[in-house]
């Protein structure tokens, strides 16, 4: 079954009101309640309780849940979702509604030399990974909001933190965003990363993160 992204937006829309993780699922996958009760072997009205959060899930009900519809975390079921979690349902459900065909491919090599490739081919595959690029936004600025919105009652050091880093972002003065981009990957990515960024190799030769480990050592301040 094709996809197009107009489908994929009026499936996420379904968020603005609110619903637990089951109709979010069931909707998505374009299931009846009727006919997901009757292939785990509850009545409707059960179904529907659980539906209307009067009722929870049991877990050999959750079990089969997760086994029809191939989401593996049985947590989304009763819950209200986030949106990166209703864009993973989503890609779920297109990866396991994809249709895949063989094409045939003729091309020319060096020599010119004609040869047929076969190459496999996804209808959805270019929508899915739309939604996944939006979904790597959608769950860094649920982290971002977990943060700010931490200890609400309490003067939140992180606020703070992250006022600072809109200034230095918003700031026309390219030196002061390098500074912060090169901290920011000695502090995230240099020790977790195979290899070297290419962008920070010069500040490698110039030994900026040699002096910024002595820096730190002789100031007491752990960076890793």
């Amino acid at each position: 079954m094709a996809f197009s992204f107009e489908i994929a937006f009026d499936i996420l829309s379904m968020a603005v009101s609110e619903m637990i993780g089951l109709q979010f699922i069931v909707d998505t996958f374009h299931m009846e309640y009727k006919t997901v009760a009757e292939k785990i072997g509850v009545s409707k009205q059960t179904f529907q309780d659980w539906i209307k959060e009067r009722r929870k899930i049991p877990q050999p009900r959750l079990e089969q849940l997760s086994k029809l519809f191939g989401i593996e975390d049985q947590t989304l079921f009763q819950k209200e979702l986030l949106q990166s979690e209703e864009s993973e349902i989503l890609m779920t459900y297109l990866t396991k509604m994809d249709e895949h065909e063989e094409i045939e491919i003729t091309d020319i090599d060096d020599h010119g030399n004609e040869y047929t490739t076969t190459q496999h081919y996804s209808q959805n595959r270019q929508l899915i990974e739309y939604i996944y690029e939006g979904q790597k936004r959608e769950r860094l600025m649920e982290q971002v909001n977990a943060l700010l919105n931490a200890d609400p009652n309490e003067e939140n050091e992180n606020l703070k933190l992250f006022e600072d880093v809109v200034t230095v972002m918003q700031n026309t003065n390219r030196s002061k965003s390098t500074a912060m981009e090169i901290v920011l990957y000695y502090l995230v990515h240099r020790v977790n990363e195979w290899g070297m960024h290419p962008d920070y190799a010069k500040y490698e030769h110039k030994q900026f993160f040699e002096k910024l480990d002595k820096l730190f050592e002789e100031t007491g301040i752990k960076s890793q």
